[in-house]
This record gives C-alpha cells, structure tokens and sequence, in this order.
C-alpha cells in the first residue's frame, strides 16, 4: 500500500511557462492532433475502400456460385427424372443404326476394292494377251513375207 504524499505540488507540479510560450506549446500540440487526425481519416477511408472491394468481390463469387448451384440443381434434377437416360438411349439407338450402315458401307466398299483389284489383274492379262497376239500377228505376217518374196 502506498503511503499518502503530504505535499501534492510535488506531483502536479507544472513548470512554469510564460503565456506565449504556454501558447505555442498549445498550438503546436493543436497542429500536431489535426495532422494525426487526417492521417487517421485517410487511413480509414482507404481501409473502407478496401472493405467495399472485397464486399463487391465477395458479392460477385456469390453470385457466381448462386448461378453455378442454381445449372447443378438444374442438371440433378434432369437426371434425377430419367430424361438424360431415355435422351442416351435415343442416341444409342441412332448412333447404333448409324454404325451397321457404315459397316455396310465398308463391306461394300471392300468387295468394290476386292472387285476393282481382279478387274486390274484381268485387264492387265488381257493386255499382256493382245502384245503377245500383235507380236505373234507381226511375227507371221513377217514370215509370210518371206515366203511371198
């Protein structure tokens, strides 16, 4: 416990200043709070700035999400209906008849090409055939003139 001063000037003893000294000393306290204040405005006028961009981001992801939760439902409740499943089986049906046509067509296409090959090979004998037949022609009627001179 503290003991009771029995002098009380000795804590509130102020020194001793003149009136225009007092006065500076005021004023330039005074300056010194209005500069301290502006500075604390202007700190909290850039932290309200930067609190309003993050609401309006934050409003925007928000939004965003709504928007994205609102498709999800969407999607859910489409296949929750079975209509994607009855959509898939559609498309398996067609896409199924669309395979045994091309598969039809490959088989034709293979004969044709099969077909189109022996033609060649044929063609090519045939030709082969007729040289031969020109020479053998050219070669006899070589010799009959032979015999006929």
């Amino acid at each position: 416990m503290l003991a009771p001063l029995k002098n009380r000037l000795l804590i509130e003893r102020e020194p001793t200043l003149s009136l225009e000294e007092r006065v500076a000393q005021l004023e330039s306290a005074n300056l010194a709070l209005r500069t301290a204040l502006r500075q604390s405005r202007q700190a909290q006028k850039r932290s309200a700035t930067l609190a309003a961009r993050q609401i309006v981001a934050l409003s925007n992801e928000v939004s965003r999400l709504e928007t994205l939760h609102r498709a999800a439902r969407q999607r859910v409740e489409v296949l929750e209906s079975g209509q994607a499943i009855i959509e898939l089986g559609q498309r398996l049906m067609l896409l199924s008849e669309a395979n045994a046509q091309l598969t039809d067509a490959a088989q034709r296409v293979w004969v044709l090409d099969k077909t189109l090959c022996a033609a060649h090979e044929e063609c090519a004998r045939l030709a082969h055939e007729r040289d031969q037949a020109i020479l053998h022609l050219a070669s006899d009627s070589r010799r009959a003139q032979k015999y006929c001179n």
